[in-house]
């Protein structure tokens, strides 16, 4: 497209301006519309931008141009404020956050946004209030009959002796919200083995103002998928399973594959984002108990860290998204490839430093098992989030990254540098 200019003829304006740079999901999006022949700038917190290392999607050839924000997490309305008044001096079309905390600070401007000519590429307001919380999620999954784990729902630590009498260990303690703003990163799921662990995680959970929710922990395998909904008709899909995860326990995705999205996980996601008003993406997650039935997860109301295992399989959801929130139509997507596995190299080194020191933990192996299982995907994935040989420049900013992390690691064993 035609760019607007200044009269000293610079470009002024930007077809959509990333945040959560530093991400890999945002650097997809980069990439994604980049390639689109899209004008794209990107933008990470001051906080996440080291002064001695890279910010990933800042070092892509398709980031047209970097902005360093407030931090979301100390100053909301900063970042909010900061990122309006970009979009004022640089006429720009489709504002997109990938992290949960980019998420909470935008959503209150998205109507001085719109003041601008610029969309939030975000659901609407009452699907966020839903999906954002785990609590509400599980009652319209009860109405409607879909399966999750039993649960029990904690306003704190006094409520703990009744949970004890129901579930045995090891089980799962969940923030109802993943992000408060009252702790400084989004709040992890976590299991939990005895009393002082569940003691100091509903401790923690509470104190960055959640409620906590107690699941009984599903042994089975992790499978998930990622819907397009525009006008109340999903448009595209891609489901996945996810191998690894980090943290363990329903963390980031670091290693993935596509696959065809069973009947028994696909038509209870269909019915979950129709009942909740979806429009948009989301990703609907779920994980099977030890008789393989499918227990929902969560529901991800945005770019989570399977996108790149859906875009090495055809599936482009960034280009769809921007040509959603623009206004633009999108077209039905067909079908794509199962077994196209993906890999993130970094999350999986700290896969298996957080192993080492898990055995015996739920969703943890033998420190042999782990070598091998993480020795022989070098042999079986061809594809690495951060890799393209058309765009190496985020490649070798993660080597950086990773270097130095090992460099601190080594002057410092105790601290935890691989984050």
């Amino acid at each position: 497209m035609t760019e607007p200019t200044s009269s000293a003829g610079r470009v002024a304006g930007y077809d959509a301006l990333i945040l959560d740079a530093a991400s890999r999901q945002s650097l997809a999006c980069v990439r994604s519309l980049g390639r689109a022949g899209l004008r794209v700038a990107a933008a990470e917190c001051f906080a996440e931008c080291d002064p001695l290392l890279p910010v990933l999607s800042f070092r892509s050839r398709y980031c047209a141009r970097e902005f360093v924000l407030p931090s979301f997490a100390a100053d909301p309305q900063g970042f909010g404020a900061a990122v309006t008044e970009f979009v004022r001096e640089h006429p720009t079309r489709v504002v997109l956050p990938t992290s949960d905390g980019a998420i909470s600070a935008m959503a209150p401007w998205r109507g001085k946004l719109a003041d601008l000519g610029c969309a939030l590429a975000l659901p609407p307001d009452p699907v966020l209030a839903v999906t954002n919380d785990k609590d509400q999620t599980l009652a319209l999954a009860r109405k409607l009959g879909i399966a999750y784990p039993e649960s029990i729902l904690l306003h704190g630590i006094d409520d703990l002796p009744g949970l004890l009498a129901e579930f045995d260990f090891p089980f799962v303690l969940k923030p109802t919200i993943s992000w408060t703003g009252l702790a400084p990163a989004r709040l992890q799921p976590t299991e939990v083995v005895n009393e002082a662990e569940a003691i100091e995680v509903i401790t923690r959970f509470t104190g960055a103002g959640a409620d906590v929710l107690a699941q009984q922990w599903m042994s089975g395998r992790r499978e998930g998928v990622t819907l397009f909904v525009s006008g109340g008709e999903v448009v595209a899909s891609c489901g996945h399973i996810a191998h690894r995860t980090s943290p363990a326990l329903g963390g980031a995705s670091i290693l993935r594959e596509s696959m065809a999205t069973p009947p028994d996980i696909y038509d209870p996601a269909v019915a979950l984002v129709s009942a909740v008003g979806m429009d948009g993406v989301c990703e609907v997650e779920f994980r099977r108990d030890a008789q393989g039935r499918p227990m929902l997860m969560e529901i991800n109301t945005r770019l989570a860290g399977t996108l790149e295992n859906a875009m090495c399989s055809g599936v482009d959801f960034p280009l769809m998204v921007w040509r959603w929130a623009a206004g633009l139509p999108i077209d039905r997507h067909g079908g794509y490839p199962a077994g196209v596995r993906t890999r993130w190299l970094y999350g999986e080194m700290r896969w298996l430093r957080d192993n080492r020191r898990r055995v015996g933990r739920p969703d943890s192996t033998s420190r042999g098992r782990a070598i091998w299982n993480f020795t022989r995907e070098f042999f079986r994935t061809p594809h690495y989030d951060t890799l393209d040989w058309r765009d190496l420049g985020p490649a070798r900013a993660e080597l950086r990254i990773t270097v130095a992390a090992v460099r601190k690691s080594r002057d410092d064993p105790a601290a935890d540098h691989l984050t």
